[in-house]
């Protein structure tokens, strides 16, 4: 995670809303979560990733410091990205005729990573599950959007009020 972030802002990052990471940040130092919990997981991690507050008056704004919770919550942000960058990277690549195998090795490549960062079989396995996924949602009934829905309703109502009209169009019997 720390290569992927040093990748795209460098080894130290001044606070910013202009950016996700910022805007991520931002949020969680304004608002900072407690639980005991993840302060031991955080305490297990190695890497160390520098962030200035910049500009933003820690007081001017409410900025408080960032507990296990939060720095817990910033990594799944950040991993959560890296799958996302994964699977267009993967997707991009294997469109233009690579297959798969090679495509992750040029991510992995592209951002420094090594096995001992995050393994090949973990990537592979997270693309496939993403593609399976993309399966299984295609396989779904087609979503009904509020226009379509609004035709099916207006044929039904068409539908009821024709044969109501034929069946009072036919002669009535009474019995007196």
């Amino acid at each position: 995670m720390l290569k992927y972030l040093q990748f795209f802002l460098g080894e130290e990052y001044s606070l910013s809303e202009s950016d996700p990471y910022g805007l991520m940040l931002f949020n969680l130092l304004r608002r900072p979560v407690s639980d005991s919990r993840k302060d031991e997981v955080v305490a297990k991690y190695t890497g160390r990733f520098a962030v200035h507050y910049g500009s933003y008056s820690p007081q001017q704004f409410g900025l408080k410091n960032l507990t296990g919770k939060t720095v817990y919550q910033f990594n799944n942000f950040v991993h959560s990205l890296i799958k996302l960058d994964l699977h267009c990277y993967v997707d991009l690549m294997t469109d233009h005729g690579n297959q798969v195998k090679y495509s992750i090795e040029c991510f992995m490549r592209k951002y420094g990573f090594e096995e001992s960062d995050i393994a090949y079989d973990t990537l592979l396995k997270s693309y496939q599950r993403f593609v399976e996924e993309r399966k299984a949602s295609k396989k779904k009934a087609a979503a009904v959007t509020p226009r379509k829905a609004l035709k099916d309703l207006q044929k039904k109502l068409t539908t009821m009020v024709a044969t109501t009209h034929l069946s009072a169009a036919a002669p009535l019997h009474v019995s007196l």
